[in-house]
């Protein structure tokens, strides 16, 4: 799932709504450890107490049975696999059977008694949230540079410090014990001696920003692989990590709505649906998607005929669902912003714009302004679309920092082509999005990435429209609030 399914699936909590999410990476602390081993037993017990009895001269099944206190069926079946294995022998005479230990017999119970305990380097994952162990088979990692490249937010660890090894127990280490191709530990720890070596790296998840519709309340939730982890997000509270990383203060000092009600002007606010009414068409729209979702898998596995194929008549069903759901979100007037609908929105703008397309933004990021979306850029630019992206970063010919890419003098170099016109304005609060007469959203987070790299979260406030008046209005108000900038 996309960050932006995750935000769809998961954005109603009770008495909360969602204001914000974005790729995390949750702290790991990679420890290795010096640790005394033993190999692990591998004679059943019944059948090595069977050639203990034996070893000390016991020769029939009935005395042995006696003995160890077992039904002598039992002790049977143990001496019938024994002697399958070329541990122990049958000799028979007139009366009866006896038993006893060959060669091999006795030098596997030896090597049964001696168990040489090793020094041996294991190494573990340490998850930094709910500080305990953690297996994580066939997961990934990543390291903090890479983390940053992608555009995610790092999660600190509270207690910030990794774990000592007195923190540490030997089954929770023993559980999670990494191995190459991901074998089990086949090996008994007896001791945890010292911490040789630590490393942090991060597991990749999706935050979640929710704020009480009552009061000011934070609480942020983590998925990881598209499910919540009630787990995390409790540690992460208990240890006061949303306020100790200032997600709390940034979210409260937000005046994000008011300056955008005085914006648009009290026609446009006073056109907006109840909060009700909206929630009830998003909650539609997202029942509707995750059926599109979960049917589709069945259907591409399905080699039947499509005719004949219940599970494609379900996915168009649910596809059909959907469609309507997504129509009566569109057909309002205007409506609040969502956050995860922001990037699909430009994307929908860069797709289908028709005569000219407006786009204001604070910084130009690579993780916003990749590769598909510049083509989208030069499809709009060879149909003859009149573009405009007004930034606060100045317009600039050399990749910055000697970046291989670098998105901003990409645009630039369009610019002094007179492919699109590439604006630096002056430090704005606010963004835009218009698109023809046919779509315009304003929004407090830019469109195209900030000027740092984004290190926390905020309230996503910001309105749609798709009524030409309300479009002509937000056009107006635009170009009086950028006005000023200069061109590169």
């Amino acid at each position: 799932m996309s960050p932006e399914d995750v935000a769809r699936a998961y954005q109603f909590r009770e008495g909360f709504r969602l204001i914000d999410y974005g790729e995390v990476g949750l702290p790991i602390f990679r420890l290795t450890i010096e640790a005394v081993t033993t190999s692990h037993r591998t004679l059943p017990t019944i059948s090595e107490f069977v050639m203990r009895c034996l070893s000390l001269g016991e020769t029939l099944e009935t005395r042995i049975a006696g003995m160890l206190g077992l039904k002598p069926d039992i002790v049977k079946s143990a001496i019938d696999t024994l002697v399958a294995e070329g541990f122990v022998t049958r000799q028979i005479s007139t009366d009866f059977q006896s038993f006893k230990l060959t060669n091999a017999g006795n030098a596997r119970l030896i090597m049964e008694r001696e168990e040489v305990p090793q020094e041996e380097m294991l190494v573990i994952d340490y998850d930094g949230i709910q500080r305990l162990p953690i297996r994580l088979a066939g997961e990934s990692v990543v390291r903090a540079s890479e983390l940053k490249s992608g555009g995610a937010v790092e999660i600190r660890p509270y207690p910030a410090d990794p774990p000592t090894i007195r923190e540490l127990n030997i089954p929770d280490v023993t559980k999670v014990i990494r191995r190459q191709g991901g074998e089990d530990f086949r090996r008994n720890v007896l001791a945890l001696k010292r911490i040789v070596r630590r490393s942090n790296v991060f597991r990749q998840a999706i935050a979640l920003v929710y704020m009480a519709e009552k009061g000011k309340e934070i609480q942020i939730g983590f998925a990881l692989d598209g499910k919540l982890s009630e787990q995390h997000e409790r540690a992460f509270a208990e240890h006061g990590g949303p306020r100790k990383m200032g997600f709390v203060k940034a979210i409260e000092e937000s005046e994000g709505r008011k300056r955008l009600d005085r914006l648009v002007g009290k026609s446009i606010v006073a056109a907006l649906p109840h909060a009700e009414d909206i929630r009830a068409l998003r909650l539609e729209e997202a029942i509707a998607r995750g059926q599109v979702r979960s049917i589709a898998p069945a259907v591409q596995s399905d080699t039947r005929p499509q005719r004949t194929n219940p599970a494609y008549a379900a996915l168009l069903a649910a596809r059909e669902r959907h469609k309507v759901a997504q129509h009566g979100i569109d057909a309002l007037s205007v409506r609040t912003l969502a956050p995860y609908e922001q990037g699909e929105l430009l994307e929908e703008a860069l797709k289908t714009a028709a005569s000219k397309l407006v786009v204001s933004t604070a910084g130009v990021q690579s993780v916003i302004v990749n590769g598909f979306m510049l083509r989208d850029v030069d499809s709009l630019i060879s149909q003859q679309v009149d573009i405009e992206i007004y930034s606060m970063v100045a317009p600039q010919n050399e990749p910055r920092q000697g970046n291989a890419y670098d998105p901003l003098s990409e645009l630039t170099r369009r610019s002094a082509k007179g492919s699109l016109r590439l604006i630096q304005t002056k430090p704005k609060e606010l963004f835009f999005l218009v698109k023809d007469n046919d779509l315009a959203v304003v929004s407090n987070r830019p469109f195209l990435g900030e000027m740092v790299r984004r290190s926390g979260f905020k309230r996503v406030e910001g309105v749609v429209t798709r009524r030409p008046e309300y479009v002509d209005a937000i056009r107006s108000v635009m170009t009086h609030v950028l006005g000023g900038g200069h061109g590169g």
